[in-house]
């Protein structure tokens, strides 16, 4: 354990960094708080480092879905709308999610296998925001029943 000085508390209790020097190798360290130092950290992550708890198909859904955007949003039939992905695979444009995730399920897909977003402008990639990914909205609706045979 390192003690801290009184001015070195002070400065860390008040949001502040304290810059340390290695006296020995000169190497210059930055001390926070932890708290501090996990939100940093978070915001840090590569995208491979980020996505590590997102299903590798929900991933490849989200990448597509991401590559495509661009060329979604130009397009005023489709701003505003659902798309779905599995895969690389686009499944389709809707008016409501309702439709696409009925579209999942008749193919046969579970939750983590497609991914549902609407087409609209993103600061950053969907694999960036983990905490307020959605693996599928399925999880939230009733399945409809199976078609009797």
């Amino acid at each position: 354990m390192i003690a801290l000085t009184p001015e070195q508390r002070q400065a860390v209790e008040q949001g502040q960094p304290v810059r340390i020097v290695d006296e020995t190798t000169h190497d210059a360290y930055v001390l926070v708080r932890a708290e501090v130092f996990e939100r940093m950290a978070g915001v840090m992550q590569t995208p491979e480092e980020a996505h590590v708890e997102i299903p590798p198909q929900l991933l490849r859904s989200q990448q597509a879905f991401w590559r495509d955007l661009p060329e979604l949003l130009k397009s005023r039939r489709t701003r505003g709308k659902w798309v779905a992905y599995h895969g690389g695979e686009r499944i389709g444009v809707a008016a409501t999610d309702d439709e696409l995730i009925r579209e999942c399920l008749r193919r046969g897909l579970g939750k983590d296998e497609y991914y549902l977003d609407v087409i609209e402008p993103m600061p950053q990639p969907p694999w960036l925001l983990v905490e307020e990914v959605s693996y599928g909205l399925a999880e939230y609706i009733e399945e409809p029943a199976p078609p009797s045979s």
